[in-house]
């Protein structure tokens, strides 16, 4: 169990930012049972004071996650994951989001600290409330959908790979569907010390839940709305350092960190 409270203020003559931030987790790991439960909620007020006129951008989150995934055998299980949440950003008063699933991996599950080939489908119901009208003229709707993720992890001594592609799309209209790869490369440059490498690019064409007529130009400054995009990327890098064995404690790997949610978290 873990639990956390913070906050953050700086600020300047025309500018000032305050932060506050929550979050409280729970986990039980068994070699039969995954059970992971999280709870997370952010508030962000940015106040900018330009020619004596002051602008304000408040963004706030919310959102709640469970896991339960249960061992068939050494390379089947089965379980799903519930989400709810809420976020002014991306225009959601209340996003719900019940996602049972069902995954095989190619090598046992008793070497998965050492190389996994996992592959996992789900299919869920998501029920949505949006906070204005959107580009659909809808302001709640009830929505089917299913992914399917393929990742692959690897161990050895001179370090690690990690790489996960997965599809997603609702099922009412396939064009609105999402494509996303994201990999990370840990190489050993002496003992315990890695080179921390990972990237990723997402094909995004499932944006049900922006606001009809677009942002204004203080809004996209301010970041106050979720904008168009038909793709996002990242990149990093870094180095790290690890004391004990080079594999890793991790005994259920099952669904991965698969938490079911569809929503955008701005901080």
């Amino acid at each position: 169990f873990r639990t956390s409270v913070s906050g953050y203020l700086n600020g300047q003559k025309s500018y000032n930012y305050t932060n506050l931030f929550g979050n409280m987790s729970a986990s039980k790991i068994t070699e039969d049972w995954k059970v992971n439960i999280s709870a997370n909620y952010s508030y962000g007020v940015d106040n900018f004071n330009i020619n004596g006129t002051t602008y304000t951008s408040r963004n706030n989150s919310t959102s709640f996650n469970t896991l339960v995934v249960r061992s068939i055998s050494d390379h089947w299980s089965y379980g799903g994951s519930f989400s709810a949440g809420a976020s002014s950003y991306s225009n959601l008063k209340l996003s719900l989001n019940l996602m049972p699933g069902i995954e095989y991996d190619i090598y046992p599950y008793s070497q998965s600290t050492r190389k996994q080939l996992r592959l996992l489908y789900r299919a869920g119901f998501n029920p949505v409330f949006y906070n204005d009208t959107t580009i659909y003229n809808k302001t709640k709707e009830n929505l089917w959908m299913h992914s399917l993720t393929a990742a692959y992890a690897v161990v050895q001594k001179w370090g690690s790979v990690d790489i996960s592609l997965g599809y997603s799309n609702y099922l009412h209209d396939w064009t609105k569907n999402n494509l996303s790869l994201d990999g990370d490369l840990s190489l050993r440059i002496a003992k315990g010390l890695n080179l921390e490498l990972g990237g990723g690019v997402t094909l995004i064409h499932d944006q049900l839940s922006l606001v009809k007529g677009g942002a204004t130009t203080e809004e996209v400054l301010l970041r106050r709305k979720e904008l168009e995009t038909q793709y996002s990327f990242y990149a990093m890098f870094g180095f790290s350092y690890t004391f004990g064995s080079i594999y890793n404690n991790v005994v259920n790997p099952r669904f991965g960190r698969s938490g079911g949610s569809r929503y955008i978290i701005m901080n």
